[in-house]
C-alpha cells in the first residue's frame, strides 16, 4: 500500500501537519482528538489498541490529505450505542455525564466541578448532582449553602452557584453541614433518584453527576436507573488507583455505558521557583487505562495549592490554569460523541 504518510508517526503529528485530520480518526472510532496519549501513540499503535483496520485508516488519511474528503462515521460497537431507559429521562435535561473512579480520594468532585465550570463559561447550561450522599463535598466546593426552594411553579428547585450553575447535594438539606448521613444502600439509591426526578432543573445541556467511590449502590443506581450518556473516569498515577479504576471501567462496560474520557489527577507537582516538576505518585499510568477503556486521556492535572485554597473557600469557579484549559478544550472535543450517542438512542 502506497501512502504519503507512515503508519509509524504519531497521531498528534498527523493532526498538526494536516489540520482537520482528527475527523478522519474520529470517523474510525479512534478517540485521539483530545487525548494526551496521542503525543506519543503512532497511527499503528492506535489502530491496534482500538481494533481498527489500519489499511482503511491509512487510505482515508491519504484521501483526506489529497482532497479533504472526510469518511462517513463507521458503525460503533453496540455496547456504546445502548439506549438509556427512556422512562427515566427527565424533560429539559439533554445529557447526563457521570464522573466516577471506583477509588476514593482521587478528586472526582474536583473534576466534576471543573468540567461544569468549563462548560458554563463557554455558554452551555449545566447542572451538578452530588450523588455522594454520605460524603458530599460539592456544595462546599462551590460555596453554596442555600436550600432547595419552591419556585413560581410550586415545585422544588436546586439552588445555584455564583456562576449560575444549579447544584444539589445532601449537605444542602441537612440541619448542620457536619451531620452524618447514616443510611443503608436502598435509601441512598432513592435519594439520588429523587434529586434527579423530583427537582426542577430547568433547561440543562449537561448534568454532571459526582459519584462516590466503589462499584456498588450509588454507581449502580446512576448507571442503571438514569439516562447516562457517558462516564468520565478519574484516576491518579499510583498503581493501586489504576487497579481500582480498572474495576470501574469493567462496571461501565458490563452496564453498556460508554467511557468517554479519562482524567489523571495529581499527576505532578510543579515547583515554579526551581523550574522542576515532580511526579509524587510515580509516572503516569494513563496509557494503560486508555488501552483498557478505549477512551481518550483528557488531561493530566497537577497538584496545585492555589486550587486547594479556592476549593476550601468555596470559590472553585475562579480557578484558571493551563492544565485546566487543556481539560476544558479536550472535553469540548468529545461533546459531539455524546450528542451522537443520544441521537442513536
Amino acid at each position: 500500500m502506497s501512502t504519503s504518510i507512515s503508519a509509524d508517526i504519531t497521531i498528534k503529528e498527523v493532526v498538526e501537519r494536516y489540520p482537520g485530520a482528527d475527523r478522519v480518526f474520529g470517523a474510525h472510532g479512534l478517540p485521539c482528538a483530545g487525548c494526551h496519549v496521542s503525543t506519543h501513540e503512532t497511527i499503528r499503535q492506535g489502530a491496534m489498541v482500538h481494533h481498527l483496520d489500519l489499511d482503511a485508516v491509512m487510505r482515508d488519511l491519504d484521501r483526506y490529505i489529497a482532497d479533504g474528503t472526510v469518511p462517513p462515521q463507521r458503525e460503533r460497537p453496540a455496547t456504546q450505542r445502548t439506549a438509556p431507559p427512556e422512562r427515566a429521562r427527565k424533560p429539559g435535561i439533554d445529557n447526563v455525564v457521570a464522573v466516577m473512579s471506583g477509588k476514593g480520594g482521587v478528586g472526582k468532585s474536583l473534576v466534576t466541578a471543573l468540567l461544569a465550570v468549563a462548560l458554563r463559561a463557554r455558554g452551555y447550561s449545566v447542572g451538578v448532582l452530588d450523588a455522594d450522599i454520605t460524603g458530599p463535598s460539592m456544595a462546599r466546593l462551590f460555596g453554596v449553602s442555600a436550600r432547595p426552594y419552591e419556585g413560581p411553579d410550586k415545585k422544588p428547585h436546586p439552588p445555584t452557584t455564583r456562576g449560575g450553575i444549579p447544584i444539589m447535594s445532601m449537605n444542602l438539606i441537612l440541619d448542620k453541614e457536619g451531620d452524618a448521613v447514616i443510611w443503608r444502600g436502598p435509601m441512598v439509591s432513592r435519594a439520588i433518584q429523587q434529586f434527579y426526578t423530583d427537582l426542577e432543573w430547568g433547561k440543562i445541556d449537561y448534568l454532571f453527576i459526582d459519584l462516590p467511590p466503589g462499584t456498588s449502590d450509588a454507581p449502580l443506581t446512576v448507571l442503571q436507573a438514569l439516562p447516562v450518556s457517558g462516564v468520565v473516569l478519574v484516576t491518579t498515577p499510583q498503581g493501586l488507583t489504576t487497579m481500582i479504576v480498572s474495576k470501574a471501567i469493567k462496571l461501565a462496560q458490563q452496564l453498556k455505558t460508554p467511557v468517554i474520557g479519562l482524567v489523571e489527577n495529581m499527576s505532578y507537582f510543579e515547583d515554579a521557583a526551581a523550574g522542576k516538576r515532580y511526579e509524587l505518585f510515580g509516572p503516569s499510568k494513563g496509557v494503560q487505562l486508555v488501552v483498557e477503556s478505549g477512551a481518550p486521556l483528557l488531561a493530566q492535572l497537577p497538584i496545585d495549592p492555589a486550587l486547594t485554597e479556592l476549593c476550601d473557600a468555596g470559590r472553585v469557579e475562579e480557578y484558571r490554569s493551563p492544565a485546566y484549559d487543556t481539560l476544558a478544550e479536550n472535553f469540548l472535543k468529545i461533546l459531539p460523541t455524546l450528542a451522537s450517542e443520544r441521537s442513536a438512542s
